[in-house]
């Protein structure tokens, strides 16, 4: 993509950041740990989306859904040494967690119902992820932080501060402008393309002929 496409993308996070920000204590850990999960959101995005455009090269049967299944048992071998490592009490956790609730069934559902909505949410990412560009699909991403501000305002009545909402506006003219912005190029493209196709068209057509020289006969 152009690089005006990629700077429309400095008032998606501008606004979205903004929005977000309830208070000014800043945590280099946090700062950290939120730039690395963006990153590693990123690269799953790229990669995935060039394992789908792979062809044959990847498998007959590699699509979106399949993607992310692979992509879940990965992380799951991942994820298993990790937490064995950094979450050797868990089973104190868990017993923690079930004492502090009234019902045992209401948590065991809420983890259930949690991990289900989890993994739809990732299964239509890449759905999507297999019709759009990665950046389109970072974009929605983030916009997604907006989307929950403005349902929690209708549905639970939560009071929007003027620092979200105008946070908010800024996002959403910025997806706007982003939307716009790859429109745009991306039809200077085609007309790029098709311009190009008929002057290859055109100088077949007006390329001249050979001259065959014939022999002449001598008596």
């Amino acid at each position: 993509m152009k690089a005006p496409v990629y700077a429309t993308l400095i008032p998606v996070v501008g606004g979205v950041g903004y929005a977000c920000m309830k208070e000014l204590n800043f945590s280099w850990l946090a700062f950290t740990a939120a730039m690395a999960s963006n990153v590693a959101f990123a690269l799953r995005a790229v990669q995935s989306k060039v394992a789908l455009q792979s062809g044959k090269d990847a498998g007959t049967n590699l699509s979106p859904p399949n993607m992310f299944g692979l992509v879940t048992w990965a992380a799951l071998f991942i994820s298993i040494p990790i937490a064995l490592i950094f979450e050797r009490n868990f089973a104190s956790l868990l017993s923690e967690a079930l004492a502090s609730v009234a019902s045992k069934a209401q948590f065991y559902r809420a983890v259930l119902l949690s991990g289900l909505f989890h993994y739809l949410n990732n299964e239509v990412m890449y759905l999507a992820l297999g019709s759009v560009h990665p950046v389109t699909l970072a974009v929605g991403n983030t916009m997604k932080r907006v989307f929950i501000l403005v349902a929690s305002v209708m549905v639970f009545r939560n009071p929007i501060t003027v620092q979200a909402g105008i946070g908010s506006g800024v996002g959403i003219a910025g997806v706007l402008l982003y939307s716009l912005t790859k429109q745009y190029y991306e039809t200077l493209e085609i007309e790029e393309l098709k311009a190009s196709k008929k002057g290859q068209k055109a100088k077949k057509i007006t390329k001249p002929a050979m001259k065959v020289n014939m022999p002449s006969l001598k008596r």
